[in-house]
Parts: C-alpha cells; sequence; structure tokens
C-alpha cells in the first residue's frame, strides 16, 4: 500500500532495553494516510452518484471537512509507528512507546515529518537446553508430625461447648447469648444463639469496651455496648453512625476441643484411622502443589542464574514503585500514618526493589518458554476456570461472565492461567529428562 511513499528509519541505543528511532514521513505518505482515513470515515455515508465506500478522498473531505481530522491523525501514526518499528527490526520486541503523545505533533499535509519515537523492548532471553537444569524433587508424602498438627486444627475448628451452670464469662468461658443492633431509637439487624467471649470483639465495638462489658457475666444478664458501623454494614443507611448493641446472655458454656471420634463423625467418616488416612491424603495433595510451585521457581532462578537478563532501568523503578505503593496502602489500611507508611516501605527498599526485579525476570522468561514451547491457553481452559471460579464464589456462570468482560479482565485472566501453565510445564519438562542412552 505504501510503496510509492516509503518512510525512513534508524534507530540508536539508549541503554539496556531502550531505544530511539528517528523518523521521517514523505508528505506524499501523509496525504496517503489522510485519504485512506477520510474515505473510511466517510464509507457509510449515502453520496448521490457514488456507490457505497467508493466516494472519493477529496468528495470525502469536503463533506466530512474537520471532523474527521483527529481520526486522519490517529490513522496515521498507528501506521507509521508500525512500520518504522518493522523497519528498524523492532516490531516483535517492543513492549511500549516511551511518553509518546501524538496529540501534540503538527501534523502538514504539504511537509514531510520528522519524528523522534523512544521504545521500550523485551530483554534478550536465551533458554537453555532443559537436560542441563538439575532440581531435586522433594519428598511429598505427608509426615507423621503434618498429620498431628492437622488432627489438633481439626480439633479446634470443630470443638465442642460443655454446660458450666452458674459459671461467668472469662478466659476460659464464653456465653451463649443473643443479639439486636440499635441505631437512632430504630431496632436493626439480630442474631441468635452467637458464641461469643473474651479477647474477640463484636464487630464494631472498642476491644478494651468489648472486654470490659463481657467480662463476668452469667446467664440471664444482658448489657449494651456502643457500636460504631463501618461499610460493610447490612443496613447502608447505618454506615458511619454510631449505635449500640444489647446482649442478652442465655447461657455460659466451656469450650474444648473436639475428640479425634466427633471429628470423624462431623465429616461422615469411620473412625480415627479412616480420618487420619483421608487426612494424610489431603496433605500429601497439597504438599505436591506445593512442590510444584517450589521446582517451577526453582527453575525459573535457575534459567535467571544460567542466562542473565538484562532489564531496562526504567522498569525496574516502575515495578519497586508500585510494590512500595502496594505496602504502604496496605499499612495505612492497618492504622499507620501516611508519613509512617512511606518511611517503613521506604526502610524496605533495597529487599523490595530485588523483589520486583526477580519477579520480572520471571515473567519474561515465562513468556520466552510459551513462545519456545507453544503453551496457549484455549477458550474452553478459559471457560473452564470461570466456572470453578463461579462455583468458589457460588455466582452464577453468566453473572460471572459478565462482570470479567465488563471490567476487561478476561485477558488477565487469560496470562494468569498461561503463567501457570508454563510453570507446571517447566516441572514437567525437567522431570521428563531423557536417561542417558547405554554405552554399547
Amino acid at each position: 500500500m505504501h510503496k510509492a511513499a516509503p518512510i525512513q528509519a534508524e534507530k540508536s541505543s539508549l541503554g539496556t532495553c531502550l531505544w530511539q528511532i528517528q523518523v521521517r514521513v514523505p508528505r506524499a505518505r501523509i496525504a496517503e494516510e489522510f485519504d485512506h482515513a477520510y474515505r473510511a470515515a466517510a464509507a457509510h455515508l449515502k453520496v448521490p452518484g457514488f456507490r457505497p465506500g467508493k466516494i472519493p478522498a477529496q468528495v470525502a473531505r469536503q463533506l466530512l471537512g474537520g471532523s474527521a481530522i483527529e481520526h486522519a491523525r490517529e490513522h496515521l501514526f498507528e501506521h507509521v509507528v508500525s512500520d518504522a518499528l518493522r523497519a528498524v527490526a523492532l516490531h516483535s520486541e517492543v513492549l511500549r512507546l516511551v511518553d509518546f503523545d501524538a496529540s501534540k505533533i503538527e501534523v502538514a499535509e504539504d511537509k514531510d515529518l520528522d519524528l523522534t519515537l523512544q521504545v521500550e523492548t523485551m530483554p534478550a532471553i536465551v533458554l537453555p537446553a532443559w537436560s542441563e537444569i538439575q532440581i531435586e524433587r522433594q519428598d511429598t508424602r505427608a509426615t507423621a508430625e503434618q498429620v498431628e498438627e492437622g488432627m489438633k486444627s481439626l480439633a479446634t475448628n470443630h470443638q465442642r461447648f460443655e454446660p458450666a451452670d452458674g459459671a461467668a464469662t472469662d478466659e476460659e468461658h464464653v456465653a451463649e447469648a443473643d443479639l439486636t443492633y440499635a441505631c437512632e431509637g430504630q431496632e436493626g439487624p439480630s442474631a441468635a444463639g452467637l458464641k461469643i467471649g473474651l479477647g474477640a470483639p463484636l464487630y464494631g465495638t472498642d476491644p478494651q469496651n468489648w472486654d470490659g462489658a463481657l467480662r463476668g457475666r452469667k446467664a440471664g444478664e444482658s448489657f449494651e455496648i456502643e457500636v460504631e458501623f463501618h461499610p460493610g454494614f447490612s443496613l447502608e443507611a447505618w454506615v458511619g453512625k454510631r449505635g449500640t448493641a444489647r446482649v442478652s446472655v442465655k447461657s455460659v458454656v466451656k469450650p474444648r476441643a473436639a475428640t479425634a471420634e466427633e471429628v470423624a463423625a462431623d465429616l461422615s467418616l469411620k473412625d480415627e484411622p479412616d480420618l487420619r488416612e483421608k487426612l494424610g491424603v489431603q496433605i500429601g495433595r497439597e504438599n505436591a502443589r506445593r512442590e510444584r510451585e517450589r521446582m517451577a521457581f526453582a527453575v525459573l532462578e535457575k534459567i535467571a542464574e544460567m542466562r542473565p537478563i538484562e532489564l531496562s532501568e526504567r522498569m525496574v523503578k516502575e515495578e519497586t514503585e508500585a510494590s512500595l505503593a502496594r505496602r504502604i496502602e496496605q499499612m495505612k489500611q492497618s492504622g499507620a500514618t501516611e508519613d509512617q507508611a512511606s518511611q517503613a516501605a521506604d526502610q524496605h527498599r533495597a529487599e523490595v526493589r530485588q523483589s520486583a526485579e526477580r519477579r520480572l525476570k520471571h515473567w519474561f522468561i515465562v513468556r520466552k518458554v510459551a513462545q519456545q514451547e507453544k503453551v496457549r491457553v484455549s477458550d474452553s481452559e478459559l471457560e473452564g476456570a470461570l466456572r470453578a471460579l463461579a462455583l468458589r464464589q457460588n455466582v452464577e456462570m453468566g453473572e460471572l461472565r459478565r462482570w470479567f468482560k465488563e471490567q476487561g479482565r478476561r485477558d488477565q485472566l487469560r496470562a494468569d492461567l498461561m503463567e501457570e501453565k508454563v510453570r507446571m510445564h517447566l516441572v514437567s519438562l525437567v522431570e521428563r529428562r531423557p536417561e542417558p542412552a547405554p554405552l554399547r
């Protein structure tokens, strides 16, 4: 299409993964691009004497005037930048244009256009032969210690409550109580048969006030405590306001860990040996999952060590600052001030930068492996992931699919699935190393 008016482009290195491209666009090319854009904009216009889509550029200009000039400029820069990258053999390697704002560039159809572009490119990555990577797989069978720890956790999660007639709430006893919220003279949500204890403050209450109000309570007693209704409360009209919670103690009980036989019964298993067997299998599966993740990480680290990767300083800095910003926000949500959070985050800057650099290297290696090994995420795999997510979150598949589309999250989900597939593929490549041929 543009053979009669090719652009001229030359590149020069500005550092690791950063290039400057000097571009000259002949005036004939500019006119060609603008004519094409005007014809495209007028394709659906009905003009007597011309078939749809066959309106000459000059007629389209007269009909549209300046209304399509911005479209013409976008059309020009889209094609010119793409052709310039191809001309300097960077098209397939470019990650992004750096600080390029086409709206600030003046374009005249009767003059050549000179442009200076800066582009950031993918780092050069050469993957080693998989036979060179040695990662030892660790035993993933459940240990006796893991099973015992799991049994203790199950016993705590399935705890029982023994009646404690005449006892009062303290560190060893909790209350079974009914609860009713109130705000501005109106009663609101209520709940019955709640287990409440010291050290576990009711929603919206001050922890010290809660322990003081609950301690020493016996069956039949009631008390009120001040509550602040935070975002997420079931009545939105009350959010941000203060009210009260009326607590009526029905009984005082003493919690205890469930026995192994009680846990087995809760889980519809035969007995304690059956419970331990099933728990061991579950722990083994979780160990295997973690081991695959560990091995994938180890393979990526080994590749980065064997084939050092140079990254753009700008890229590492941006990733570091983004990580620090997330840390600061998390600390602020935990109660720290802006200054406290910033100072605390800055103390870990070197550590955060190191993690950011590792993350970027792994990211590029994963994509290089996906390209070389032809790892893809099919539409059916994407749908399967959405279906599994809908089941976990207990939402309708159609509703979840719409949300992902509206939020533009399908591509991110596909990228996440791709990374997981590549990581597991790396483990399989290392595991399936062929045995040396026997000597003859």
